[in-house]
């Protein structure tokens, strides 16, 4: 009998673990092989599946190359051909009104499959004035072609060589036969249109133009008759006068023009292009003072008929016959697709918006302003501050009514003079007449011309009636002198005393009496400079005026017109700043026309700053910047560790 050992509860606790721990090693090194084994086999099935996915393909491209071996490639299908009517007027005919012959075939030889598209003058109306009409021939489109464009090439039947598209219209424009030929470089969809016109700039009579046209296509450049075709096409000329029935107006083509006056005129001015208008605010249903015509046309540049809506704030709109007047009103298209329609005056006052438009095609809105001749105010501008014995525009004056309108009549701005001696506007003290002020429209208001009768000054005002006793409204006074004295010595000066290089600059010569008084504008300027006129240290840049006249024209400036303004006569000279940095010194001497003591050399200086010189002072302050920063955060940095080291302490 065996005995029965007690097992320490230590011991089995012990085994246990080293069995768990032998049991767990042998299951992960179990799993782990597991894991391996099923890798590889996947791996081995990829690798398989790749390989016979390969084999096949190599099969079937192989299959393929040995199917085509035996045959040629070739066009094998008829090509396709589309053929649509153009038309033309009497007085247009381009790309635009083009009878058109569009080709598609599948080209499966790349640069040997074409299609040759042959056009002929056919049929034309018995009474046209040519014994023959010729043909333009154009390439127009070849966007449906698939694996690579289309080569579109042309020819005429004089021509011995092939035309690129861009030379088709000029080969073909004197030609009874136009040839056109679609190949393209690469296998695909071979596509091209090409469009056929009758030649513009010669005598055409309305009726029906035919062309005859034959499409042949060679496979493998052979020619397979069974695959193109034959044809024919029109061009209908019309009159150009009427609009057809259901034409859509294009916006691209039509247009919308406005003309001051009782009827449309271009005035001289371009056809395209509105007039600013003004008008009396009085009221009228005959008179219009503005018309704008409306030219109605398709994407073609034929005449279209829509009907045409117009409306208006202030004012009425309407037939250029008085008739359907109102803020709103539509009328019908014209036959010949051309409306002028009025713009009348209502007694408002102010900026009236006119919006027109067709069923399809809305124009830029115009404006006119319609003014009262009632005067509210005055602005005036002094255009010379100093006027001799010739008439001088001394004056600028802005006219408005109550509205603030600017009145552009001519009888809303008289000029009196407070010292009659001085400047005679007319009349007497005791009965004074005022000068009238003339509207000019290139300023934008009147301009008072005014004559000095002697040395000294005078105030003007502005009134808004040819006498004094009917006058009701008044501007403030301004002051003029009248200096009828010849210059006695010139100075010289630029308009600035820094100057980027190449800047434009203004070199001003100013003219003044013995006291030193500014002469008057028109003053005896005829060697008012010495021979040589103005000279200059460094040669001024491309564009620049003539500085070496010894003639000076004095006169008045203004900054709009001239670029530098100067109520005194002033000899100004627009130059260009050489390109390099550097002073620029002028120089002159007084001419003959000035007294012995004033014939003395004068001279002005300026400087053009170097960018480079200014590019190296910027660096040259930026490091200075640079360098206090670092003290300052040197300085900031002991501070810190004196302040931790006594925190510490």
């Amino acid at each position: 009998m065996r005995p029965n050992k007690q097992v320490s509860p230590v011991i089995r606790i012990s085994q246990g673990e080293r069995d768990a721990s032998a049991r767990a090693t042998h299951l992960e090194a179990a799993t782990r092989k597991f894991l391996v084994t099923t890798n590889e086999r996947k791996q081995m099935s990829t690798k398989t599946n790749f390989k016979r996915i390969a084999l096949v393909a190599v099969a079937a491209l192989g299959l393929g190359v040995l199917s085509s071996v035996p045959s040629q490639a070739a066009v094998n299908a008829a090509a396709t051909i589309t053929a649509t009517a153009g038309t033309a007027t009497v007085a247009l005919s381009d790309s635009r009104t083009a009878a058109t012959i569009a080709v598609r075939y599948f080209s499966d030889n790349a640069g040997v499959d074409t299609a040759v598209v042959t056009v002929t003058m056919g049929t034309q109306p018995a009474t046209t004035s040519l014994a023959t009409a010729n043909i333009v021939m154009t390439a127009l489109d070849t966007s449906l072609s698939s694996g690579g464009a289309s080569v579109l090439l042309g020819k005429t039947n004089a021509a011995t060589a092939w035309a690129t598209a861009g030379g088709l219209g000029l080969d073909s424009q004197t030609m009874t036969t136009a040839q056109g030929i679609i190949t393209k470089a690469a296998v695909g969809n071979a596509y091209g249109k090409f469009g056929f016109f009758l030649q513009p700039g010669v005598d055409r009579v309305a009726g029906t133009y035919s062309l005859d046209y034959q499409v042949k296509v060679y496979s493998t450049g052979v020619l397979a008759p069974t695959l193109g075709g034959t044809g024919s096409v029109n061009i209908v000329v019309t009159d150009g006068t009427v609009a057809a029935a259901g034409a859509v107006s294009a916006a691209g083509q039509s247009k919308a023009v406005m003309k001051g006056g009782t009827t449309w005129a271009a005035s001289g001015n371009s056809t395209d292009i509105d007039s600013v208008i003004s008008a009396v605010n009085t009221p009228s249903s005959t008179a219009p003072v503005a018309v704008i015509r409306v030219t109605q046309l398709t994407a073609a540049g034929l005449p279209s008929r829509e009907s045409i809506t117009v409306t208006t704030n202030i004012g009425n709109v309407g037939n250029i016959d008085n008739t359907a007047l109102g803020k709103t009103t539509t009328l019908i298209g014209d036959a010949d697709g051309t409306n002028d329609i009025g713009v009348y005056a209502d007694g408002t006052s102010g900026t009236a918006t006119i919006t027109i438009k067709t069923t399809s095609v809305t124009f830029t809105a115009k404006t006119v302003t319609f003014y009262s001749e009632t005067v509210a105010k005055y602005t005036v501008v002094p255009l010379a501050t100093v006027i001799g014995g010739t008439a001088a525009s001394a004056l600028l004056v802005m006219t408005y009514d109550a509205a603030n309108n600017l009145i552009v009549g001519d009888t809303s701005a008289y000029a009196y003079s407070s010292n009659l001696d001085v400047i005679a506007t007319g009349g007497t003290a005791a009965a004074a007449t005022g000068t009238a002020c003339i509207y000019t429209a290139s300023v934008g208001g009147q301009v008072c011309p005014l004559t000095g009768s002697a040395n000294g000054t005078a105030d003007i005002t502005i009134r808004n009636k040819s006498t004094a006793a009917l006058s009701t409204v008044a501007s403030t006074a301004t002051k003029l002198t009248v200096n009828t004295l010849l210059p006695a010595k010139v100075s010289l000066a630029f308009d600035k005393a820094t100057y980027a290089p190449g800047e434009a600059a203004y070199i001003i010569v100013k003219a003044v009496d013995a006291a030193g008084n500014p002469v008057a504008p028109n003053a005896t300027s005829t060697n008012l400079l010495a021979t040589g006129g103005i000279s200059s240290t460094l040669s001024f840049g491309n564009g620049s005026e003539t500085t070496t006249a010894s003639t000076v024209n004095l006169r008045t400036t203004t900054a709009a017109g001239d670029g530098y303004s100067s109520t005194t006569a002033i000899g100004m000279y627009k130059v260009f700043m050489p390109a390099s940095g550097g002073s620029v010194k002028i120089s002159a001497t007084g001419g003959s026309a000035l007294p012995a003591a004033g014939q003395v050399a004068v001279s002005a200086t300026a400087t053009v700053t170097d960018s480079g010189a200014a590019a190296l002072a910027a660096v040259n302050a930026l490091a200075t910047t640079v360098a206090s920063l670092r003290t300052l955060i040197t300085t900031l940095t002991n501070l810190v560790l004196k302040i931790q080291k006594k925190v510490k302490a």
